[in-house]
């Protein structure tokens, strides 16, 4: 007689549940149930709950782990930050010199004004400025075993991201102040904003209210002179593991600040907008001319903890899955929970630690239009490990005293 397995559910917490239980008590069930009966038929191993609402197999994601790395940068706290920052940019490895990095000073004097109107110029502008600096000091205990930053729960140990603000409410006058800013005043002025970046730089509110949003921070100067704005995260709003997707909410009692962000925001409702064409007149791809072939994509984020950076690159392969998970969206103007497809984009577009959870500013080829529009744009999750021959090769090169540079194949994950 066959020996019945038991199948447990385990969800992000790491709390365990029978399937009795999981069933009765969660909004899952009948997924769960439909998706069970696939299971039996490919014999896969045990469910999982990766990302409060959304399943895959542990067989699944060992697949989607393998060879591939988050691009945190985690600090070691042997020195002060600027300077560990500044090293570790200088040594990385995997983008030596960093040759195909843009500061975004150099970006907006010398590349922005190659774009054809006021509005392609100041929508990429815009894209730019609402890119952030992540940093975060907590490490959740509340972290599964087979996090990639699991050997850090319980610890303060400082590591940097990326991240997007993707929506602001408008001025609030009689709420609480969520950070207490306006010293318990509750009708002063204040503006809630949302930061999408991937879960693993930002993993629940715990570590959300542990994490300092760095605005405008485009030159190493701006720290000593102000022009950077900061502020801490509040609380996470939407946590999925199973896409590496993560959504946090702001706040600010900063009027010029507020209506700044309000302003960015904006640009996503201009009538001129960007096209894949647009980015081959920067001239930062190979290619002279415009390949429907060829799909740009643009990265903005803080490598290496770092003041902002533009790289370029080309899309290789754009999956959509029919794997669900509920998240919250924007529809009508209200956020509502819904389920969506997930979508998996893989680029040639350079990135390195302090990368994870920035923007991939790429088309979508299905509705011809830039992903930013669809409110939610593919996060930066990480890099493939180069092969075996290849990190040989390279070897050999450094021997030989040549500069070498990663072969890059990058990944983030669409909603």
């Amino acid at each position: 007689m066959k020996k019945k397995t038991n199948r447990n559910i385990v969800d992000s917490a790491g709390t365990t549940f029978s399937r009795h239980q999981a069933l009765v008590t969660s909004q899952w069930g009948a997924q769960l149930l439909n998706y069970e009966a696939h299971l039996r038929a490919s014999k896969r191993g045990q469910i999982t709950i990766v990302g409060g609402d959304s399943y895959r197999t542990d067989s699944d994601e060992r697949k989607r782990r393998f060879l591939c790395h988050h691009e945190c940068e985690v600090f070691s706290g042997s020195e002060h930050e600027a300077a560990e920052s500044e090293r570790n940019w200088n040594g990385c490895e995997k983008n030596p010199g960093h040759k195909q990095f843009i500061s975004a000073q150099n970006f907006t004097e010398n590349y922005l004004p190659r774009l054809q109107s006021d509005q392609k110029r100041g929508m990429l502008k815009n894209l730019i400025d609402l890119t952030v600096r992540l940093r975060v000091s907590c490490t959740s205990l509340h972290r599964p075993d087979d996090d990639d930053l699991a050997a850090h729960r319980g610890t303060g140990k400082l590591r940097t991201g990326t991240g997007f603000i993707y929506d602001v409410h408008d001025p609030d006058y009689n709420k609480p102040n969520l950070l207490n800013e306006g010293l318990g005043n509750e009708t002063k002025k204040h503006w809630r904003f949302y930061v999408q970046t991937a879960c693993h730089v930002v993993y629940n509110t715990e570590e959300a209210k542990e994490t300092k949003v760095d605005l405008f921070y485009d030159e190493n100067s701006c720290e000593r002179d102000g022009r950077m704005k900061s502020v801490w995260g509040v609380r996470v709003i939407n946590s999925t593991p199973g896409i590496d997707w993560c959504s946090m909410l702001c706040e600010t009692c900063d009027e010029d600040l507020g209506k700044r962000i309000e302003s960015a925001v904006r640009c996503r409702f201009y009538d001129d907008k960007l096209k894949p064409e647009d980015i081959f007149d920067l001239g930062l791809l190979k290619l002279q001319h415009y390949d429907e072939k060829c799909q740009p994509v643009v990265i903005v984020s803080h490598p290496h903890g770092q003041p902002k950076q533009i790289t370029v690159g080309e899309l290789k392969t754009w999956q959509r899955s029919s794997i669900k998970h509920q998240v919250l969206i924007k529809k009508k103007g209200c956020y509502e929970y819904d389920w969506v497809d997930e979508g998996r984009v893989e680029y040639t577009t350079p990135t390195c630690p302090g990368s994870s959870g920035a923007s991939v500013l790429v088309w979508d080829r299905d509705l011809g239009k830039f992903s930013y529009f669809l409110w939610f744009s593919p996060v930066h999750s990480g890099g493939v490990s180069k092969t075996s021959s290849s990190t040989q090769h390279n070897q050999l090169q450094k021997l030989r005293g040549h500069e070498t540079t990663q072969q890059q194949l990058n990944y983030g994950f669409n909603i």
